[in-house]
């Protein structure tokens, strides 16, 4: 079957970073310079006031689905850290609406349709996805046990990858 992205994942974006705003509780906060593919380099985290409203908008659990609708538009990994992080408006947060999707399975569905130039943002110089196209992405929507094998082929097939690349070294 196949549905739009919005139809499985309940989404947000984070907050935007304002010099004025100094109201709430200072917290760590994670942009696209810390989310790569598959990814997160926390060796540079910032922090800013975030207000009780806006935490449960602006944090990241674990398990949750993360996508860059600024700059490198799509890139994408899965926070899956013990602790919760707060993140800026260029991130967007993915959350299944159902506990039969696998947030593995649409990273890689994000990642192909990245590469097949499905998912493209728009703009001069500074190129941002709007919630209205990534929501409206059409994706395809196996059983879970299918989302799970597939998800362990595309990770043999990288795994084999990796060994030949090593190989040739």
């Amino acid at each position: 079957m196949w549905c739009k992205l919005g139809n499985l994942f309940f989404h947000t974006t984070g907050k935007a970073l304002k010099k004025a705003n100094s109201t709430g509780i200072q917290r760590n906060y994670i942009t696209t310079s810390n989310l790569y593919w598959c990814e997160f380099d926390l060796s540079e985290v910032r922090s800013m006031y975030f207000t009780e409203d806006e935490l449960d908008k602006c944090t990241a659990k674990k398990g949750d689905l993360l996508l860059c609708n600024g700059g490198d538009v799509g890139r994408a990994a899965i926070w899956n850290f013990d602790y919760d992080i707060c993140f800026q408006n260029h991130i967007s947060r993915l959350r299944p609406k159902s506990v039969s999707l696998s947030n593995v399975f649409y990273l890689y569905v994000i990642r192909y349709n990245k590469e097949k130039g499905n998912l493209n943002g728009r703009g001069v110089g500074i190129t941002s996805l709007s919630a209205n196209d990534l929501l409206s992405l059409v994706v395809p929507l196996p059983p879970l046990n299918e989302q799970s094998r597939i998800v362990t082929k595309i990770e043999e097939l990288f795994s084999t990858l990796d060994q030949m690349e090593r190989n040739l070294v």
